[in-house]
């Protein structure tokens, strides 16, 4: 009797562990699905919605791996058709290939939501079958890291539309609600990470926007048949590029097309810098010196303006001066006019002297955008800073300043020291003494402005202009010597 017993039971043993088996397989879920690659992590709830995300650059188990965690409960949520789609009783189906894996939620009543994963990128594709569309949101994970002054511009969320036609930026707390024709890549965005989502075809969607709104979220209306593309990832030109070559427009989007040019330049030659030296803060300062370099012919020919713009300010003074104390109203600007014609000198010759400006601005705008954006920064250290991305915070202060908060930052001050000194070694031999102090005065008013609007801007933008300081103060104590 005892073994009939064993050996009947075998086949119940049996069946018990298939059934276990097809109910781990096809079951409706209790739990969130959790799927690991090696660039992201991702969490699905029991009806197909991505209800936590978090991306990895440039990998998860990468030493110094950057982070970006966009949601905390539903990152991408299903629409449904008239029907409540988390009720009722789905199952999951998953299969895998070389490049992707694909998970399958079903109701068993004509809905579905299967999801392709790919094993590396950043690039999602979801399918949606008898649902109505996709609501994206972020989360208070992805919000604004604290800064304060004008380091808050940076930290910002907001959103972006249509990015491979041009794309649009708009601020959460705009006072009024957006619907508009999403026709290609739109999304949200901070500093360093983006989630996007490109329609199977043109569709409505509509902006959450208000006053106070801390967190992005973008309803898209049922588009034509065919899977939704999402880019979930860094905002980074390499891995943009991979998932999709249109998106490359996110970058530094509010920039005319030639200053985006120069932010793509300094971008890869910072990159191709940091190939040979091993710290990124050291291959910023690289940097600033690199382009000093290249740029200078074009510095030659703004000084050699400047000094034309001196040697005439220093010919007309004694008669300028003379005019300006003898003379009022419409006869002092006659005589001035009549100075000039005298001299052959055009009345708006000292805009000769812009021309340095001209040279520097634009680099130094591309150099800006290409630092504050590059994720490359972020948690990096070097010397006493911590974080690149952020302002260097030597030590906390016992008390807040307005404007400029309650951390004691040393590299700004640095930054202003050698533009200081920069401005009292600048003694152009053509000018006499009070034209000199007069140009020494503005620099050092320049100087100031500078401090007031770096003091809160990351480290790695400071460091960057603190260098080209150094370098200015190098080049007057030679010009002494």
């Amino acid at each position: 009797m005892p073994e009939r017993r064993s050996s009947a039971g075998r086949p119940t043993v049996l069946l018990a562990a298939l059934l276990a088996a097809c109910a781990l397989f096809a079951a409706p879920l209790s739990a969130a699905t959790v799927i690991t690659t090696p660039t992201m992590h991702l969490g699905f709830g029991p009806s197909g919605a991505l209800e936590s995300a978090v991306a990895c650059y440039p990998a998860c188990q990468a030493q110094g791996a950057r982070i970006g965690q966009f949601g905390d409960e539903a990152v991408v949520d299903i629409a449904a058709q008239g029907r409540d789609p988390t009720r009722g009783r789905w199952r999951l189906s998953r299969s895998e290939s070389a490049t992707h894996l694909e998970l399958s939620f079903d109701d068993g009543q004509g809905s579905s939501v299967r999801w392709r994963i790919p094993r590396s990128g950043y690039r999602l594709e979801v399918e949606l079958e008898g649902l109505g569309g996709l609501r994206v949101s972020s989360g208070l994970s992805f919000r604004p890291r604290d800064a304060a002054g004008f380091g808050d511009w940076l930290e910002t969320t907001r959103y972006v539309t249509n990015v491979a036609g041009g794309p649009e930026q708009i601020g959460l707390e705009e006072p009024v609600e957006r619907v508009f024709r999403a026709v290609s890549w739109t999304g949200y965005r901070n500093r360093f990470w983006t989630l996007l989502v490109q329609p199977p075809g043109v569709t409505d969607a509509e902006l959450l926007t208000g006053e106070g709104q801390r967190d992005a979220r973008i309803d898209f209306q049922l588009a034509q048949p065919g899977p939704w593309s999402i880019y979930l990832g860094p905002v980074e030109p390499r891995a943009l590029a991979d998932a999709d070559p249109a998106l490359s427009g996110l970058l530094y989007a509010s920039l005319w097309f030639w200053l985006r040019w120069i932010c793509f330049s300094l971008f890869y030659l910072l990159g191709a810098i940091h190939t040979l030296l091993p710290s990124w803060g050291l291959s910023i300062m690289a940097l600033s010196v690199v382009v000093g370099v290249l740029m200078l012919p074009l510095s030659r020919i703004a000084d050699r303006l400047q000094q034309q713009v001196n040697e005439t300010e220093a010919r007309l003074a004694p008669e300028l001066q003379r005019i300006k104390k003898n003379c009022r109203g419409e006869e002092q600007a006659a005589k001035i006019l009549a100075l000039y014609k005298t001299e052959r000198v055009h009345p708006l010759y000292s805009l000769k002297s812009m021309a340095g400006v001209a040279v520097v601005i634009p680099v130094f705008i591309g150099a800006f955008d290409m630092l504050a954006e590059n994720i490359q920064l972020l948690n990096v250290g070097f010397l006493w800073i911590a974080d690149l991305s952020r302002t260097d915070a030597l030590f906390q202060l016992p008390f807040r300043l307005p404007f400029f908060g309650d951390e004691f930052n040393l590299l700004p001050v640095l930054m202003t020291a050698l533009s200081f000194l920069a401005s009292v070694l600048h003694k152009p031999p053509a000018l006499d003494a009070a034209s000199r102090h007069r140009q020494v005065r503005n620099m050092l008013l320049l100087a100031m402005v500078f401090f007031v609007l770096f003091y809160t801007f990351p480290a790695g933008m400071v460091l960057y202009w603190t260098t080209n300081n150094l370098i200015s103060v190098i080049k007057g104590l030679w010009a002494r010597r």
